[in-house]
């Protein structure tokens, strides 16, 4: 794969995200524009994910078979059509059909570009790059969109999009990876890559409902604590923006300790997070949420990279790597409703407890899925 090649796979993978993480201020652009109903905005937003998830869960079939230049082509153009279509209606029922055709669009892009990225040689450093693009445009969309929705609305976040994906498109268009698996590549015999494929899966699954637990609700565990909203988002901002350095780290530590070492040094350092914030008091709340927040998110960039390498060296075919973004999409729908019903009625300080516990399952389906792939791979070397 050419540096040219490679830059441009990031970058369809950057916007593969694109919702997912600017997915608050996408909200806000729909309620603000005071177009739409709570629920009809709902299902706007979640118009793309429904997109994005059908895409990936139906790569499995497809992602070997296409050629990966005119497939991402394709997918771009479809993004870019839906977003410039988007600016033409305000009709609820034309723009949910729009926004879930862009998702899918997006999830076609972001399913090759996975793979893409899982076939070169480290696939760790490879998806700690992506992470980090991924955070990189989630800073620059937090500080510069609540500008642009505020002058031209809805619209103009998805016109925003479109100038990075016309980047990717051209990139794309000049230099693209080729499939080095497509020809003759199958899947090994059933229990030496569904038994490791499932345990990291459900892995992901429980970490990323951790966050849709965790990450819905540290806004309110800070402001329950005395800080107000403007001092807890700056706080979530930055350390959004700093959290870059977990996935630019995870390949160096990785390649020290070892990927088991590094998932139980996530786990161990994310959970005496949850507990300050648990504990934290006068007079040093805001020291503490701040250190807290920050330190976790910059674990919760590191472990991904990871996650996805482990997923890689499971499934050699690069076949079930699009799995990945199913699991990620899976957790966090799980996240937030059960999280809800912990507040109602314990309290926002329990969904902790919840997010250890689904933290520490997680890292022990990791750890052994690892095992079994490193295991497998032992065994067709012998």
């Amino acid at each position: 794969m050419s540096g040219l090649a490679y830059v441009g796979i990031l970058l369809v993978a950057m916007m593969g995200a694109a919702v997912t993480i600017l997915m608050p201020l996408v909200v806000g652009a729909f309620s603000d524009s005071g177009l739409f109903s709570e629920q009809q905005v709902g299902f706007l937003t979640a118009a793309d994910v429904a997109g994005i998830l059908i895409a990936s869960m139906s790569a499995f079939f497809w992602v070997r078979r296409v050629n990966w230049q005119r497939g991402m082509q394709i997918s771009l153009l479809l993004f870019i059509l839906m977003n410039l279509l988007t600016l033409l209606t305000n009709d609820f029922a034309i723009l949910l059909v729009v926004r879930f055709l862009a998702g899918l669009g997006c999830g076609i892009g972001y399913s090759i570009a996975l793979a893409a990225l899982g076939d070169r040689a480290n696939p760790d450093k490879a998806f700690g790059a992506m992470v980090t693009v991924q955070v990189v445009f989630g800073t620059i969309g937090f500080w510069v969109l609540p500008y642009i929705t505020a002058s031209y609305g809805y619209q103009g976040m998805f016109q925003f999009f479109n100038l990075f994906l016309l980047l990717a498109l051209m990139l794309i268009s000049i230099s693209s990876p080729a499939d080095e698996k497509q020809q003759g590549e199958t899947l090994p015999p059933l229990g030496r890559v569904y038994l490791p494929v499932l345990l990291v899966f459900l892995g992901v699954v429980a970490y990323y409902f951790a966050q849709g637990t965790v990450w819905a609700y540290l806004e309110r565990i800070g402001v329950a604590a005395g800080l107000s909203v403007a001092e807890v988002g700056a706080i979530l901002g930055w350390g959004f923006a700093i959290s870059a350095c977990g996935s630019v780290l995870a390949a160096k530590v990785v390649a020290v300790l070892g990927r088991n070492a590094s998932l139980w040094l996530t786990a161990v350092l994310q959970l005496a997070c949850l507990l300050a914030l648990y504990v934290m008091a006068e007079p040093h709340i805001w020291l503490i949420y701040a250190l807290a927040t920050v330190v976790y998110q910059i674990f919760w960039s590191f472990i991904i990279p990871i996650m996805m390498g482990i997923f890689s060296d499971a499934d050699k075919s690069g076949r079930l790597i699009v799995f990945c973004v199913t699991a990620f999409k899976v957790g966090l729908v799980m996240g937030p409703p059960v999280a809800a019903a912990v507040v109602s009625h314990v309290g926002v300080l329990q969904v902790l407890w919840l997010g250890a516990v689904a933290i520490v399952l997680s890292v022990v389906l990791l750890h052994l899925a690892n095992n079994r792939a490193r295991e497998d791979l032992n065994k067709e070397h012998l």
